[in-house]
């Protein structure tokens, strides 16, 4: 690994991170701010969402009001980061615990793995696609099936 693409899996780690907070705080522009302008956020059963104004109609639906902060935390592990140039892709765990159900009695809400692509922008590593594979949800319980290809060269978002 060259001394740039060291400075960039710094900075894509960043963006990861600065990801779950956000979500989590919530800072809704923050997280917004995140994307790029065309991005791609793939939730497999919670819904498909293309452009920054479909993302941000997600978000605002689902995130907590900024009066009801930490109602979930996202840890994300294990990040594999790979960079080509101006491009890179990235896979994380997800254990996301949900604080709000049963205030004395935090849940785990669900366990998945983050599928994503970045793109540098004006110099600055953005999320321009997000793909979910569900493992285990609260609303689903056991999600069955292989794990995606890690292949943002399909035709269609979403497509295995």
């Amino acid at each position: 690994m060259t001394p740039e693409q060291a400075a960039d899996w710094v900075e894509i780690f960043q963006l990861k991170s600065k990801y779950s907070w956000y979500y989590d705080t919530p800072d809704l522009d923050l997280l917004l701010g995140l994307f790029t302008e065309d991005a791609v956020l793939d939730m497999g059963p919670y819904g498909l969402c293309t452009g920054i104004s479909e993302i941000r109609a997600m978000y605002a639906e689902n995130i907590s009001s900024p009066d009801n902060a930490f109602p979930t935390l996202h840890a994300t592990t294990n990040p594999w980061i790979e960079i080509d140039g101006n491009e890179a892709t990235g896979q994380w765990f997800l254990l996301d615990t949900v604080l709000n159900d049963i205030p004395a009695r935090p849940t785990l809400g669900w366990a998945a793995i983050y599928y994503e692509k970045y793109r540098k922008v004006s110099g600055a590593w953005r999320i321009c696609h997000i793909r979910m594979k569900f493992l285990w949800s609260r609303d689903l319980g056991r999600v069955s099936g292989k794990p995606p290809k890690l292949d943002f060269h399909a035709d269609k978002p979403g497509q295995e």
